[in-house]
């Protein structure tokens, strides 16, 4: 009976030392990027009236100005959960707006730590964002793993005229 238990143990042992981590993606595909302005008030949860704390759940959230969360929000919106974008991936987006003649340029890199979404919101918030309801005329982003190789790319109607 004992080397049975035994058995059984080094079999289970064995199986979960040698389960691989999916392989980092080659290819992601932007299916749709969804603009929208989100308010602050929008982003708030119950916890965080508790703690103090943004609480971003199932959300992967980038910023221009961490502090601001008020903005102008991209969602782009993968066919591949952002847990399998390689460590280090970089998000460029390149936005037209009224504040500025020539396309405003602003670089993400995703974090190591990233929920199990299909989703990435990234928004122009604070000094990037001018306050009301002007929206971005045209835009386009691009996802780039570490070594600078496109993964992905997708851009407004208004981009390419």
């Amino acid at each position: 009976m004992r080397f049975l238990l035994v058995a059984l143990l080094s079999l289970l042992c064995i199986s979960c030392a040698s389960s691989r981590k999916p392989a980092s993606l080659k290819s992601v595909e932007i299916k749709e990027i969804k603009p929208r302005l989100i308010e602050e008030e929008q982003f708030k949860r119950i916890s965080e009236y508790m703690t103090g704390k943004e609480y971003t759940g199932d959300r992967l959230i980038l910023r221009t100005d961490p502090e601001a969360r008020t903005g102008y929000y991209f969602t782009l919106v993968l066919d591949e959960k952002v847990r399998r974008l390689p460590s280090g991936t970089q998000i460029i987006g390149e936005f037209h707006t009224a504040k500025e003649l020539d396309a405003q340029e602003h670089t993400f890199t995703v974090p190591a730590k990233r929920p199990k979404t299909k989703e990435i919101f990234v928004g122009l918030t604070g000094e990037d964002w001018p306050e009301g309801s002007v929206t971005p005329a045209a835009w386009r982003f691009t996802i780039k793993d570490p070594n600078g190789v496109v993964l992905a790319t997708k851009k407004s109607y208004l981009w390419s005229l």
